[in-house]
C-alpha cells in the first residue's frame, strides 16, 4: 500500500512538471500580431518610442510631410500630435531623456538637411536646435550615453555615400566630429546594446551593392571594428533592441527590389546571428519601435518604392514571455506540489 502511494505521488509530481512545461512553452511561442494601421501610409518616416508610446514622424507621400502620429499599444489606437515645424522626409529620430530629436532628411527644395528639432511630449511642442554639421539623408542615428551619433548617409540624391560620424550632446546643443566609419554606407540601420554601437547592412553606393556587413563603434575609444556578417544582405531595413539583442527586420537584398519578411537576431556578447520569426508582411523602407519589450514593425512598401505604401503595423513579443501567464503557471504548479 505504501509503495502504491509513493508511485501516485511521483506521478502527480511529474505530471505537474509536464503541465508547467506545456504552459510555459505555450506562452513562449513567438509570433507576430496584426495591430491598428497607421492613419496615413507614408514612406521615409522615422519611429521613436517614449513613455510606452510609438511616434511616427515625418515622411512623404507625393511630397514631404510634417505629420506626427503616436500609437498607444495599450488601446491599439493612434493619436495625432503637434506637427513638425518643417515638413521632411528621410528624417531620423532619437529619444534622449524623455525628448525626441528629429534630424536631417530632405524637403521639397533640398536633397539633404542638417535640421534638428526637439519634441517635448509633456507640452506637445517642438523647438529648433543646432543644425547637424553634415546635411544628410538615408543615414543612421542612435543614442548611447545620452549622446546622439549620426552616421553615414548621403548629401546628394546620386551620392557619394558618406562615412562621416557626428556626435550631438542635447544638454549643450553642440555637435562634435568623431572618427569616420571605415566603410562609407547609406541605407543601413544603427543599434546599441548599451555599450557599443552597431551599424548593420546598407549600401556602399547609391545603387548598391547591398551589404551584410556589421561594424561596431566604441565611443570611449572612438574606434571601429568589424563584426560577424548578417546571413542576409539588406538595406532599407529596421532594427529593434530587446534584452540587449538586436532584431534586424525586413528591408531588401537588391536596391529597389522586393521586401523581405525575414528576421535575424544578433547577440553582441557572442558576436553571433540566429534566425528569427518572420513577419507576416514582407516589406522594405519600414521602421520599428519598442514598447514594454514588444517590437512594432511599421509601414514600408512591398517592393522598391511602391506602388502601394503600407500603413501596416505588426507587433512581435520576443520569446513570447507572458509574465502574468507564467505566474499563474507557477502558482498552479505550487498547488499541485502542495497537494502531493
Amino acid at each position: 500500500m505504501k509503495q502504491y502511494y509513493v508511485s501516485v505521488a511521483r506521478w502527480n509530481w511529474l505530471f505537474s512538471i509536464l503541465c508547467v512545461f506545456i504552459l510555459i512553452n505555450s506562452v513562449n511561442a513567438e509570433e507576430w500580431i496584426q495591430k491598428a494601421d497607421m492613419p496615413i501610409p507614408r514612406l521615409f518616416f522615422s519611429v521613436s518610442a517614449i513613455d510606452n508610446e510609438i511616434y511616427v514622424i515625418g515622411g512623404m507621400l507625393a511630397d514631404p510631410l510634417d505629420v506626427v502620429d503616436a500609437y498607444i499599444p495599450e488601446t491599439d489606437k493612434w493619436v495625432q500630435k503637434a506637427s513638425l515645424p518643417s515638413a521632411r522626409a528621410g528624417i531620423v529620430t532619437c529619444e534622449v531623456d524623455g525628448k525626441i530629436y528629429a534630424i536631417g532628411g530632405w524637403d521639397s527644395q533640398n536633397p539633404a538637411l542638417g535640421t534638428v528639432e526637439e519634441y517635448d511630449p509633456t507640452t506637445d511642442t517642438w523647438t529648433q536646435k543646432a543644425d547637424m554639421p553634415t546635411p544628410r539623408s538615408f543615414f543612421a542615428a542612435v543614442v548611447l550615453g545620452g549622446k546622439i551619433y549620426a552616421i553615414g548617409g548621403v548629401d546628394q540624391n546620386v551620392g557619394p555615400v558618406l562615412s562621416a560620424v557626428e556626435e550631438y550632446d542635447p544638454v549643450t546643443d553642440i555637435w562634435t566630429q568623431k572618427v569616420d566609419m571605415v566603410n562609407p554606407r547609406s541605407g543601413m540601420a544603427a543599434a546599441t546594446d548599451g555599450k557599443k554601437i552597431y551599424i548593420i547592412g546598407g549600401t556602399s553606393a547609391v545603387q548598391g551593392p547591398v551589404l551584410k556587413t556589421v561594424e561596431e563603434y566604441d565611443p570611449l575609444t572612438d574606434t571601429w571594428s568589424e563584426k560577424a556578417d548578417m546571413t542576409t544582405q539588406r538595406t532599407a531595413l529596421a532594427v529593434a533592441v530587446v534584452d540587449s539583442k538586436i532584431y534586424v527586420i525586413g528591408g531588401t537584398s537588391v536596391v529597389q527590389g522586393p521586401g523581405l519578411a525575414t528576421v535575424e537576431v544578433y547577440e553582441p556578447i557572442t558576436d553571433t546571428w540566429e534566425e528569427g520569426t518572420e513577419m507576416p508582411t514582407s516589406r522594405v523602407f519600414l521602421d520599428a519601435g519598442t514598447a514594454r519589450n514588444k517590437i512594432y514593425a511599421i509601414g514600408g512598401v512591398v517592393e522598391g518604392l511602391g506602388p502601394v505604401i503600407l500603413p501596416t503595423v505588426e507587433e512581435f513579443t520576443p520569446h513570447g514571455l507572458n509574465v502574468a501567464a507564467l505566474g499563474k503557471s507557477l502558482t498552479f504548479w505550487g498547488k499541485i506540489k502542495k497537494e502531493n
